[in-house]
């Protein structure tokens, strides 16, 4: 029965990015020492066995499916933590209907900083295909918490029509922040 399961979960997960990690490049994204990685790597190993897919062993190094990485996150509160192993709890994202300069975009994440003085936000503003710069945002903050505040600062200086928004909470910590990193380099307020 688990073999019929299996087969059909490795099927799917064909169709799946190939993007693969080995144990020793986890340490950069996770934080976690190389000990730490072989005790969580036995669970790991135990957890998916059944799917060939997710995790591999390749000469000799296990490769490991980059939706797998969040299995390797710190369980404790880490003293000094980084943009890849940081508890991010929501993402925001906001596209303006007119194009503003990087200055103006900064001063409005500035102003949602002010409503939330205790949170971190680490955020990164690129060009769309229209070539207008809009901003993408981790925070470790509740989303409901996040939508307030957002609105509130957006609302001040654009009416509704001009500024579309996206707040969302975060399920997978290691593809977000490689998806703000993708186009430039991302600040920490």
């Amino acid at each position: 029965m688990i073999e019929e399961y299996s087969n059909v979960i490795n099927e799917i997960n064909k169709s799946k990015v190939q993007i693969y990690y080995r144990l020793n490049q986890l340490g950069s994204m996770t934080g976690l020492k190389d000990r730490a990685l072989k005790y969580r790597m036995k669970k790991v190993k135990e957890d998916y066995k059944h799917i060939p897919n997710l995790l591999r062993f390749v000469g000799r190094a296990w490769e490991i499916h980059y939706t797998l990485i969040d299995q390797f996150r710190p369980k404790y509160k880490r003293k000094e933590t980084t943009v890849s192993n940081h508890k991010w709890e929501t993402l925001l994202t906001w596209n303006l209907l007119d194009d503003y300069d990087v200055k103006y975009h900064i001063q409005l994440i500035e102003e949602v900083k002010e409503l939330l003085p205790t949170v971190n936000i680490a955020y990164c503003i690129e060009k769309d295909r229209r070539g207008f710069n809009h901003i993408h945002a981790l925070i470790d903050d509740d989303k409901e918490k996040v939508e307030v505040s957002v609105a509130k600062v957006l609302s001040k200086y654009l009416n509704k029509n001009y500024y579309r928004t996206q707040v969302e909470n975060i399920y997978n910590y290691y593809s977000v922040t490689s998806y703000i990193q993708k186009s430039g380099e991302i600040t920490i307020i």
